[in-house]
């Protein structure tokens, strides 16, 4: 009976002194390092950025044409200065940080055509004139 009264003890200090066996991790699912198996978020969520395609009103462009990897997305209005991430449009994208090789091109092949590297960054909002 003393023995299994000092084992009860032993097993329920042992438990109060275990830290919890909660996997940690990015709990955010709309984080571009969502551990789907975490259970406790630890903070190291990395938050996609915004990169947004557009062009001057003075340029008389056609609609363009905007891919970066297999994602597209057309520039359909032009503006007289820069406007705000993901400003109707234009050709936005929500990507994790990194950089990227982007093409575009006019409706019209052959009257404009631009290939480039862009850099996206955590919650950040990159644009690029396509002049």
């Amino acid at each position: 009976m003393k023995k299994n009264f000092l084992l009860l003890v032993l097993l329920g200090g042992i438990m109060l002194v275990t830290p919890s066996c909660k996997q940690k991790g990015c709990t955010d699912v709309n984080a571009c390092n969502y551990d789907a198996d975490a259970e406790k978020n630890d903070g190291s969520c990395i938050n996609k950025g915004t990169v947004t395609f557009w062009q001057n009103s003075s340029s008389s462009r056609e609609n363009t044409d905007v891919i970066i990897g297999t994602a597209s997305s057309y520039i359909t209005a032009d503006y007289s200065s820069s406007p705000n991430c993901s400003a109707s449009g234009c050709a936005s994208f929500t990507l994790c940080p990194g950089t990227y090789d982007y093409v575009a091109e006019e409706d019209s092949p052959g009257l404009g055509i631009w290939v480039g590297t862009i850099t996206v960054t955590s919650d950040g909002c990159t644009k690029v004139e396509l002049q």
